[in-house]
C-alpha cells in the first residue's frame, strides 16, 4: 500500500530528482521550482511506498485571480508506470481542490505523451487548444486541456 504525501520546501531536492527521472530531457530550473515551492499557492504531492517516491504532481491554485487549478507537472517513475499512480494523484488533487471550492482544472501535455492524454481523457478533460512548438528539447506540439467539475 502507498501513501499520498504533501511535499514542502524541505522536499524540493527529492521532488526535482524525481521529475528529472520522469522527464530526463526537460530543462528543470531549480531556482524557479524553489520560488514555486515557497509560494503558498503551490501544492505538490507524491506517492511514496517504503520511502520510495513513485510518482508526483505539482499544482498551482489560482483562486481569486484566474480561479482555476493549473497542473504544472505530473509524472511517474518509469519503473512504476501502468499502476494507476497518475490517476490516484489526479483524483487526489481534484478531491482537495473541490474542498477549496475550485472546479476548473487546466494542464498540457506533449503530443507524443499518449499515456498522459489517456489520463486526462479518463477524467473528462477536453482538448481546448493545440500549440505548435510549445515544448522544447525536443520541440513538440502541446495539447492544452481543461476540465470543469
Amino acid at each position: 500500500m502507498y501513501d499520498i504525501v504533501r511535499l514542502g520546501l524541505e522536499d524540493l531536492d527529492c521532488f526535482l530528482k524525481a521529475i528529472k527521472t520522469y522527464f530526463p530531457e526537460d530543462n528543470i530550473d531549480k531556482k524557479i521550482w524553489n520560488e514555486l515551492f515557497e509560494d503558498e499557492r503551490t501544492f505538490a504531492y507524491a506517492i511514496k511506498e517504503n520511502e520510495v517516491v513513485k510518482a508526483c504532481i505539482a499544482i498551482y491554485n489560482w483562486k481569486g485571480e484566474n480561479d482555476y487549478i493549473k497542473i504544472m507537472t505530473i509524472g511517474t517513475d518509469p519503473e512504476y508506470r501502468d499502476k494507476g499512480y497518475a490517476h490516484a494523484l489526479m483524483q487526489h488533487i481534484i478531491d482537495e481542490s473541490l474542498k477549496d471550492d475550485m472546479h476548473i482544472f487546466k494542464a498540457e501535455t506533449r503530443e507524443s505523451n499518449i499515456k498522459m492524454q489517456k489520463v486526462f481523457e479518463d477524467f473528462g478533460y477536453n482538448v481546448t487548444n493545440k500549440v505548435e512548438g510549445y515544448f522544447d528539447n525536443p520541440v513538440e506540439t502541446a495539447y492544452k486541456y481543461s476540465l470543469e467539475i
